[in-house]
Parts: C-alpha cells; sequence; structure tokens
C-alpha cells in the first residue's frame, strides 16, 4: 500500500543504477512537493535520463526506492502510471493518425470517459495550436513535440515528466509549451523536466537539481543553490553550473532544503 503524503509528488531515497561496472546513478536522494516546477539539468551521461526513465517505470532502480504520487514505481507500476504524464526526448507517434485520433487513442487506453475525452482533446487541440487534419507523419519536430505533450496531458495526471522538452524546437513553440506548463502548475501539478537550456531552466523553475557523474551536486531554489555554492548574488544558473560541475571536488554534494 502506497503510504500518502499528499503535499509529494515526488520521493525518490537512495536512487542507484549501475550497468556492470558503470555506476550511472550513485544514491540520489530528492523530494519534490506539489505545486513544483522542478528543472533537471546536468551534462551529457550525467545520470539525468536513467533517472527519469526509472521514475517511470522504463528501467528498475538496481538500488534504493522512487515513489511518484505515493506510490513506489517498483511495488506498483500501474497506480504510477496512471498518475502520470510522460514525454520522453525521442518522441515516437503513430504517423498516420491525425493529432486527434491519437489523443482519442491514448485516452481510451486511460480508461476515460469518451465525452471527457472528446473535451480534452478540443482544449488540447487549442491550446497547443495543434494540426488535427494532416497526418502525423508529416509534422515538424515542434509539432510532434506538441502531439507527445498533449498525450501526456490528456488525462490530467497529477506529475508531469519530461525529457528535454525544449530540444530542437523553435521559439514560438517552446513559448507555447512553457504556457501550457506554467498553467498546469498554476493548478498544483507538479512538472520535473530535464533540459540543456539552461536559461530555460532558470526562467521557469520554482526548483532546480544539478547532477553530475550520478551524483546530485545542488537542489533547491537558484537563491539557495547560488548561496550554498558561494556564488555571487548576480550569478545566473549557467555560471553556477559551470563551476559545480567543473569543480573538481571528490564528489562532494548538497540538497537544499524540500519547503
Amino acid at each position: 500500500m502506497a503510504q500518502n503524503n499528499s503535499s509529494i509528488s515526488i520521493e525518490i531515497l537512495d536512487f542507484q543504477k549501475r550497468y556492470g561496472d558503470l555506476m550511472a546513478v550513485r544514491g540520489i536522494n530528492l523530494t519534490v512537493r506539489k505545486g513544483t516546477f522542478f528543472g533537471f539539468v546536468g551534462p551529457n551521461g550525467a545520470g539525468k535520463s536513467t533517472t527519469i526513465n526509472a521514475m517511470v517505470g522504463l528501467i528498475r532502480p538496481s538500488a534504493g526506492t522512487i515513489k511518484i504520487a505515493g506510490f513506489d514505481i517498483s511495488k506498483n507500476p500501474i497506480e504510477v502510471k496512471e498518475r502520470i504524464g510522460f514525454m520522453p526526448e525521442e518522441v515516437t507517434l503513430y504517423e498516420r493518425l491525425t493529432a486527434g485520433e491519437y489523443l482519442e487513442f491514448v485516452g481510451q487506453m486511460y480508461g476515460m470517459n469518451p465525452k471527457f475525452i472528446r473535451e480534452r482533446i478540443k482544449y488540447l487541440l487549442e491550446l497547443l495550436d495543434l494540426d488535427n487534419i494532416k497526418y502525423m507523419g508529416t509534422f515538424s519536430l515542434g509539432m510532434k513535440k506538441k502531439a507527445a505533450l498533449a498525450a501526456a496531458l490528456i488525462h490530467l495526471p497529477p506529475v508531469i515528466i519530461l525529457d528535454e522538452p525544449f530540444s530542437g524546437i523553435d521559439a514560438m513553440t517552446g513559448s507555447r509549451i512553457r504556457a501550457v506548463l506554467n498553467e498546469m502548475v498554476a493548478d498544483s501539478h507538479t512538472v520535473f523536466f530535464s533540459s540543456h537550456v539552461l536559461e530555460t531552466v532558470e526562467r521557469i523553475s520554482t526548483r532546480i537539481g544539478i547532477i553530475n557523474k550520478g551524483r546530485l551536486l545542488a537542489e533547491g531554489t537558484l537563491q539557495e543553490i547560488r548561496q550554498a555554492a558561494g556564488c555571487p548574488d548576480d550569478w545566473g544558473l549557467e555560471e553556477i553550473f559551470l563551476k559545480l560541475v567543473g569543480a573538481e571536488s571528490g564528489g562532494s554534494t548538497w540538497t537544499g532544503s524540500s519547503t
């Protein structure tokens, strides 16, 4: 059974992932509260996608526990998947369906009421300015990402997990996606996303986690991370990131408060 704390959306306790002799993630501890816009950043190969894939049940932890909305992903995978919306970095869609047909299919997979599915499709098509005439196989990358985001949001999940949602898209598409996610957070949904676009992470995140070599180096608000890293008050996320990741500190970590 889940041990529910309604204020906590994501709880990661000593999460580790090993691939043979490679330790991809080395004991991450992280709590993300309801209504948080959480940006997760790190260099290539730092462990971002590994952590996200474990959060959504695509891979199993080698050790530790991951809970989403109070449910352990290893023990209660169905309950977790009912409560998350997930958009992977590499979007794969049914190319011979329109966006509306695809969203109807996804809604049916979640067992949603047909009338509610139609209402959500109409809302999401308008909200994301999605083409509902052409087949998705003809879509640009930006349009494909918007379709994948709509599928992740169709069932109004309390937790939304996105791997590199802003990668490879134009400014207008990025702006539209940010606006939609901000609206979800304002409605007390939790958004957890990874990104290489540090400017975007700094602008929209209420809390930020920095990972490197499988270790969580820092977590908190930008100001908390700035102060803990001993950085000047005018430093932005990029400067803080470069200092923390570039420092040869022997793997020391810091975690800000979770309040």
